[in-house]
């Protein structure tokens, strides 16, 4: 993966009242193909997990480090409690070998294990590993750009813009198409049209039984998803749809 999508990527969350647009698909990151904007499908073959909006909706992002070089950034989210986080402290991140990873806001390592993923100023991708007994008492890895330019969802699968969610597994198999009808006919940041299929890429600790998270790339995005889905809070998502068949791993 180029130097310059990282860049890009960091250059993102400058902007949380606008829509990201061109950035990443200069870069051949793989969103939707651009189409005709065309009414939402409820009808769509497959089967529904449970019962008409009986899915809670969930959004989590990349977080970016520059985003915390201003705590008044409206990159920054506000609420939750990485609000309750002071703004001067910082910490130390370890890999779970032990070995240091570098010294940041707390606020930022507050994110970085709620989100999972983030990218470093320098160009490095992180994950969340769990637990440890060094710095901050949560470890992470680096990851290789190529493989997981957005970060790392269950085991070693990458986090797709725009079509990964993350789900219980107890519920729905962890690689399995999903087909969500209020995502069909989304107009997403960069302008694109989302045909409603995404796929179980991702697992969470606060992801328990009908709770279903989607990944959005940046804050900025998920501040404009919110307009555009009119504070649709809760989901039907379906599978078994041959419209999504293209998602299933080969």
């Amino acid at each position: 993966m180029k130097l310059s999508l990282l860049i890009a990527l960091m250059l993102l969350g400058s902007s949380a009242a606008r829509a990201d647009d061109s950035k990443l698909r200069k870069e051949d990151v793989p969103l939707q193909t651009k189409a005709t904007l065309r009414g939402k499908n409820k009808l769509c073959c497959g089967y529904p997990l449970a019962e008409e909006l009986g899915f809670a909706l969930r959004f989590y992002w990349l977080v970016l480090e520059q985003d915390y070089d201003d705590p008044q950034s409206t990159s920054v989210p506000k609420s939750g409690r990485g609000a309750q986080v002071p703004l001067n402290t910082f910490v130390e991140l370890y890999t779970p070998g032990g070995f240091y990873f570098g010294h940041v806001p707390e606020r930022l390592a507050w994110a970085l294990r709620l989100e999972g993923s983030g990218l470093m100023r320098d160009g490095r991708i992180v994950n969340y590993t769990g637990k440890c007994p060094y710095g901050y008492g949560t470890c992470f890895e680096q990851l290789d750009v190529g493989e997981h330019p957005f970060g790392r969802g269950a085991g070693v699968r990458p986090l797709i813009p725009f079509k990964s969610v993350a789900v219980d597994p107890r519920l729905v198999p962890i690689g399995e198409p999903i087909y969500i009808p209020e995502f069909d006919g989304l107009v997403l940041p960069d302008g694109s049209i989302h045909d409603g299929c995404v796929r179980a890429d991702d697992t969470g600790g606060g992801i328990k039984k009908r709770k279903m998270d989607f990944f959005v790339v940046t804050y900025g995005n998920f501040r404009f998803l919110l307009d555009e889905l009119q504070s649709v809070a809760w989901i039907t998502p379906h599978i078994e749809a041959p419209r999504c068949e293209y998602m299933r791993d080969l």
